[in-house]
């Protein structure tokens, strides 16, 4: 049996380093000390794709900002850290998935499914970059993405939980009217994968005046919630049995051949 600490947070919508805010989320996290963080999708800075039209000065402004967050991952206290970054990447802008740890990042996954909506026009702004939903290391788990809407396609939770993952990463930035129905995702991508599901995600209203609905949770292998963010509890933190991880994926309904 191994057991390691997760960490999922629901963080300000508008987050910078070097902020109050940013200095909060910190002493919160370092409190915990988890073997693995996940922060929202694009914590840095306000949500690009809030708007229709591209702007090449706020697609700058980001990437900008989260060069500057990631640089500064390790005063959050944990051991790795993943999260996702806007990204000039061989001729397209991407919304990669990275995993950070001891001040060494790897770009492990970029967003394929994006959504085309108010306040999420994602498919205007973002190209998929290379198709593929692989699982790697992320400090002391092998885990794979699904960024925010990859979460509704469960087939790649299934295809990850049988290539030897033990957690799936799910990055978010959502509105509160969403909620549910990501949690109904999330438990079915734990039950189909036999992984824990982790999530976290922006809260509260931003300049904007866009609202994101926050709720950070970790999900067992058998589909239940092991622990919920709240406003009052922004990070929450969960130890794992990777021995429930192995017992889930030889078990129902992981084992039925396709």
């Amino acid at each position: 049996m191994s057991r390691i600490k997760l960490a999922v947070c629901e963080a300000p919508p508008e987050l910078r380093h070097g902020s109050g805010e940013w200095k909060d989320l910190c002493s919160r996290v370092a409190g915990g000390a988890p073997d693995l963080m996940l922060l929202n999708e694009l914590p840095f800075g306000p949500w690009i794709a809030a708007g229709p039209a591209l702007s090449e000065a706020l697609w700058r402004e980001s990437c900008a900002s989260h060069e500057r967050g990631v640089a500064h991952l390790g005063e959050l206290g944990a051991t790795t850290v993943a999260s996702t970054r806007p990204l000039e990447l061989e001729g397209s802008r991407v919304n990669q998935g990275f995993v950070w740890t001891g001040n060494r990042l790897r770009g492990v996954h970029t967003k394929q499914y994006f959504p085309e909506e108010e306040g999420y026009y994602e498919a205007r702004w973002f190209q998929a970059g290379e198709r593929h939903f692989r699982v790697e290391a992320a400090g002391p788990v092998r885990a794979g993405f699904l960024i925010c809407t990859e979460l509704m396609f469960n087939e790649h939770a299934r295809a990850m939980g049988r290539a030897g993952g033990q957690v799936l990463l799910v990055p978010r930035a959502v509105g509160p009217e969403s909620l549910e129905r990501r949690l109904v995702a999330m438990r079915m991508a734990a039950i189909v994968s036999g992984c824990y599901v982790l999530s976290s995600n922006r809260a509260g209203t931003d300049s904007r005046g866009q609202t994101f609905g926050g709720r950070g949770w970790i999900v067992d292998p058998e589909g239940n919630v092991v622990a919920e963010t709240s406003p009052a509890t922004p990070v929450v933190f969960h130890e794992i049995d990777t021995d429930l991880v192995t017992a889930a994926q030889r078990g129902y309904p992981c084992y039925v051949k396709e």
